[in-house]
């Protein structure tokens, strides 16, 4: 990436901030159903942070098409929309297969944060705004998939995550100094 000094440490401030916040949103996990045995809470924790995640980049895409002022971000906006409508597809569909509750909707930090981008909706500033937003989520969700790749406990949510990692990586690209910084 062609990040400079401070959008890296803005980055990674923001990074933590949102692994720091979304594991304090985590809903404590409860026992497990006899249909969620053998579901790690590692597995747990990807099932339910991609669930939110997803929620929020079909938010916040949905907002960048009509509150972008470029065509660029109208359009890496509606392809987020696409795909993480068929990554939670994926998400929900496998958390009900394996018995696991997902939370109904995002957490705290992303609706503050979702409201925050609506307030510049239409303006000049939207448009680097969302993109910067979109970096940090896209980068913590990244580690999280490599991490249940590694570690992860159960098949059908690791084979989740390694179908996931491409767009997540993808994403990332796109945000980051790829199609709307050229």
């Amino acid at each position: 990436m062609y990040a400079t000094p401070s959008r890296a440490r803005s980055a990674a401030v923001c990074a933590a901030t949102l692994c720091a916040v979304g594991a304090m949103a985590l809903p404590a996990v409860a026992a497990p159903s006899p249909s969620s045995a053998g579901v790690s809470p590692l597995d747990r924790q990807l099932l339910t942070a991609a669930h939110q995640g997803n929620l929020w980049e079909i938010t916040t895409g949905q907002q960048a098409r009509s509150g972008a002022t470029t065509a660029c971000v109208k359009r890496v906006g509606a392809d987020l929309v696409r795909d993480h409508r068929t990554l939670d597809a994926g998400v929900t569909r496998t958390a009900a297969r394996l018995g696991v509750t997902l939370p109904s909707g995002q957490t705290a930090a992303q609706l503050r944060q979702t409201a925050a981008l609506k307030s510049l909706s239409g303006k000049a500033a939207y448009d680097a705004a969302w993109l910067k937003a979109q970096y940090p989520g896209h980068v913590q969700t990244l580690a999280l998939i490599d991490k249940e790749i590694a570690s992860g406990t159960n098949p059908t949510v690791k084979s989740l995550a390694k179908s996931a990692r491409p767009v997540v990586a993808r994403h990332i690209r796109m945000v980051d100094h790829g199609v709307c910084h050229a």
